[in-house]
């Protein structure tokens, strides 16, 4: 290491960063010949200035800040960020390293180390302005999404009720009831269509997040879906769950689909549904598991799609409960897949980090 202020400037002379020496007011006492590249000024122009003149009076009192830091506490280095006034007048993003070598007797001088940062703040900017878009778009959608439901419910709801009346007012042969009966099934079934469409739009917005308890999430869910299970005679067992950071509706709404899917699709066995946790790294890896008709190889991707169902129509269902599951699990900063064989039974497994990890 250069022992003389000779050498410490021919190493500075040669750094690709612009390296400015400034005493303890801020005035500089010598800048490198990249500094001129990256600022436009030249020697006579740039030394003798004080160097917080030519920072965006927007980022100035924080630079001040940290010129003041490392003087309480050399040597640092500290690293900061600001806008800093090129010769032709415009302002450029700078990432600056300064440290405190006033104590060194071949310097005696703040040293700082600077580098053109403009084009990523440019990027950053912009990427900011993408995500305020996306979620004024989402809100839009999440809005038409209400209205459309809204609007769409109210004409169902009277195409069944008044085929209702139709029926107990009308005499009707044995066809007719049956062409009724038809109509208020397909009115319940696009009601239900409505309310899945409706829950997969609206799932994955960015909402807040707390501890939530998995066991406790498991227990709404089930109680959700307690008549469904009672009238299958499933029996669901629950391992011990970890507290995690996240959305309990989500979550809620997750078990929910998930332990409704093992519930239609079982087979004649008796129904066994199993929720279990294991920890991997920094994750949790979350275990519904059933004993039901299980799915083919070839179509454990497709399961996730929206409106793919695997089975036939007899099952109630719009094939959008385990896409709503994909949605919510993702939207987590999750995985969702699933380990099945037919005949075997279906075991859905989700990643979601912990509260300690989350935090």
């Amino acid at each position: 290491m250069p022992t003389t202020f000779q050498g410490f400037r021919s190493l500075i002379d040669n750094s690709p960063d612009a390296v400015s020496l400034i005493d303890r007011e801020g005035e500089i006492l010598y800048g490198s010949p990249s500094t001129t590249k990256l600022f436009g000024y030249q020697p006579e122009e740039f030394v003798g200035r004080n160097c917080l003149d030519l920072i965006h009076p927007e980022d100035r009192e924080y630079s001040t800040s940290i010129l003041r830091d490392i003087l309480a506490k050399p040597p640092g280095p500290l690293q900061w960020d600001a806008r800093i006034r090129h010769q032709n007048g415009n302002y450029s993003w700078v990432e600056s390293t300064v440290s405190n070598l006033l104590l060194e007797s071949e310097v005696h001088a703040i040293v700082i180390h600077q580098r053109d940062i403009h084009a990523r703040k440019a990027a950053e900017a912009e990427k900011q302005r993408h995500a305020e878009k996306l979620v004024r778009s989402n809100l839009r959608l999440e809005e038409f999404a209400y209205t459309v439901a809204h609007d769409l419910r109210e004409p169902l709801r009277a195409v069944s009720i008044y085929t209702e009346l139709l029926v107990r007012r009308t005499q009707m042969d044995a066809e007719g009831r049956q062409i009724a009966a038809f109509i208020i099934d397909g009115a319940a079934r696009m009601s239900s269509l409505v309310d899945d469409l409706l829950c997969f739009a609206t799932t994955g917005m960015q909402e807040p997040t707390r501890p939530v308890e998995l066991t406790g999430a498991v227990a709404q869910a089930t109680q959700n879906l307690a008549l469904a299970i009672d009238a299958s005679g499933a029996v669901v067992t629950v391992d011990r769950l970890p507290v995690v950071q996240s959305n309990e509706i989500h979550l809620i709404r997750l078990f929910q689909n998930l332990i409704s899917n093992a519930l239609k699709y079982r087979s004649e066995r008796p129904l066994e549904i199993g929720v279990s946790a294991v920890p991997r790294g920094r994750d949790w890896v979350i275990r519904v598991k059933d004993n039901g008709l299980g799915i083919a190889a070839q179509d454990r991707e497709r399961v996730f799609l929206p409106f793919i169902r695997l089975v036939n129509r007899d099952i109630p269902g719009t094939g959008l409960g385990l896409a709503v599951c994909k949605k919510i699990v993702e939207g987590l900063g999750g995985i969702i897949w699933v380990d099945s064989e037919v005949g075997e039974g279906s075991t859905f497994s989700f990643t979601i980090v912990t509260e300690a990890a989350a935090a």
